[in-house]
């Protein structure tokens, strides 16, 4: 039976590992990319691209970066209800093996 339902919880555990760097990387880029303005490379065609990227970009990868939190929060919360789960189980599994002596 537990073939139909396995939870990897140190799967879900990288996983939200791994969405809340990815969010924080997003808003990294868009940050240093920022803080560049309209002046600091030395090179007007890139401080062009890093402005029109901004501008076209930035609030996209806002959004990205809101629901990748969300997503991260929503995975966390599944796992350890999941774990919850679990854990009666066994404890219910406990008992009925202690009771069977």
């Amino acid at each position: 039976m537990t073939a139909y339902c396995k939870v990897e919880f140190e799967a879900l555990v990288r996983l939200v590992t791994e969405l809340g760097e990815c969010a924080d990387s997003m808003r990294s880029a868009m940050k240093q990319l920022k803080d560049i303005g309209p002046t600091g490379t030395g090179s007007k065609e890139l401080e062009a691209a890093c402005d029109e990227f901004q501008h076209k970009w930035g609030y996209g990868i806002k959004q990205i970066a809101k629901a990748t939190d969300g997503i991260t929060g929503k995975v966390a919360q599944s796992a350890g209800l999941f774990q919850g789960l679990e854990d009666q189980i066994a404890a219910m599994l406990k008992a009925v093996q202690a009771g069977d002596r």
